[in-house]
Order: C-alpha cells, then sequence, then structure tokens
C-alpha cells in the first residue's frame, strides 16, 4: 500500500522523486529559504520530528507542508523552538525515538520532544545530528555512522552496525550522515541512493535484510544526504 506523502528534500534527484511516486501518492520537495544553513535548509529531519505516536513541527517548518498534513488529516503538535543558523539552534529536532529509548545530545532537543519522552530510556549521545547519523530498524537494532554514537550504544548493549560516512554525498560538506540517506515505510528502508556503490554496502544491506527489512535503492548514484525521507 502507498503512502499518503512521503516529505524528502528538493534538491534530491529527479530518478529519486520518480521512482518514490511507486511508493506514495504523493511527493512533497522540501525546501527552506533563510531559515538555516545551505548543507541542510532542505532536510526534513532539520523541522520535523516523529516518534511512534506524534509528528512534531519547528514553528518555522514551510507552511505549505503544514498545509498538507491538515488536507490529509495528519496530527501534528507544534514545537517550541525556531530553527535557526547555529549548531546549538539547527538541531532541536533533530532527535530519534524508538518504543523503549529516545536518543539526543543533552541540551539540545526541544522541550516538547522532551515532554513527550516520559516513559522511555534516555541515552544521551555526543552527537547533536542524533536523527541524521542513527537509525532505528526494528527492536534494539541500530545503523550509525557516527564513532562516538556507535561506542555509546555498544555501551548500552544495543545491537549497532557501524557505516562510514565515506563517499555519502551532501551539499557543500565533505560528507553527509547515513541516517539523512533513508528513511522506513511498509517493513521496507528507502535510499537516497545505491548503498552497494559504498565500500561498506554489502554488509549493511546483509544487516538490514537479517532483520526482517527489504532494501529499496531510489537510484543507481552514491547515497545522498538528504535528510531523511519521511512517509506519512
Amino acid at each position: 500500500m502507498k503512502s499518503k506523502l512521503v516529505v524528502v528534500d528538493a534538491r534530491c534527484s529527479e530518478e529519486i522523486f520518480d521512482h518514490l511516486t511507486d511508493y506514495s501518492e504523493e511527493v512533497f520537495r522540501f525546501q527552506t529559504f533563510g531559515q538555516t544553513y545551505s548543507s541542510i535548509s532542505c532536510h526534513p529531519d532539520i523541522f520535523l520530528f516523529k516518534d511512534c505516536n506524534d509528528w512534531i513541527l519547528a514553528p518555522n517548518c514551510p507552511v505549505e507542508l503544514r498545509l498538507r498534513f491538515d488536507a490529509l488529516g495528519v496530527r501534528y503538535l507544534i514545537g517550541d523552538s525556531v530553527v535557526g543558523e547555529k549548531l546549538s539552534d539547527s538541531c532541536y529536532y533533530n532527535a530519534l525515538s524508538t518504543n523503549n529509548f529516545f536518543f539526543h545530545r543533552r541540551g539540545y532537543t526541544d522541550p516538547l520532544i522532551l515532554s513527550h519522552q516520559k516513559n522511555k530510556q534516555i541515552i544521551y549521545l555526543p552527537q547533536s545530528y542524533t536523527r541524521c547519523s542513527l537509525l532505528n530498524i526494528g527492536q534494539n537494532a541500530f545503523i550509525t555512522s557516527d564513532v562516538g554514537i556507535h561506542k555509546t550504544l555498544k555501551k548500552h548493549t544495543l545491537e549497532t552496525f557501524y557505516f562510514s560516512p565515506e563517499e555519502i554525498r551532501i551539499e557543500t560538506h565533505r560528507y553527509g550522515f547515513l541516517g539523512g540517506t533513508c528513511g522506513i515505510y511498509d517493513n521496507k528502508i528507502f535510499f537516497l541512493g545505491n548503498p552497494l556503490k559504498h565500500k561498506d554496502g554489502r554488509g549493511l544491506c546483509d544487516f538490514i535484510e537479517s532483520h526482517g527489512l527489504e532494501v529499496i535503492s531510489l537510484s543507481n548514484d552514491y547515497l545522498y544526504d538528504g535528510g531523511g525521507a519521511f512517509f506519512v
């Protein structure tokens, strides 16, 4: 079954957009201007947070997306923190939540998001761009492109696969992060690019498939960090 909507970086390739239409009724090309620095200005995971039950959107999330959510009857809340141009104010919503855990860097989370995590174990990580760098693929299994996160998860006896960020492409920077290259829907993990073009790609796909998810490559190019793919 197709999702109602998928939200992705407006700078993705046309090949990616075309393939997404096979899995979603509508593709929303996310972009902002003058809100934060260029490389992440079109990244949904900078302005959106999704946990098991709720969507929380930054106050300066594009109005057009809020209107699409309203039209589709998607329930959402507006966070307290405005996304800005500094490291400290551009990662309020870039956290990761699972059924049992909440991950982010201490002191960098929007207060409304934190208020929704009371029944979960909070694990503080050294990387403020957590959602960019970390992906949960079910139960207590994770993939990360950040060495510090990888070490922290191992200390908490969580299963983790490390994937080098080398060769992950992103606007204006040397390399991007794994979490920003993909999204999960209907027991499938969708990559903005082809993970097999990466030296660790075969191992990544084997790890994902061993946890019951199907790998979908949305293009034949190198992985692109576009701030994830959010299926509604």
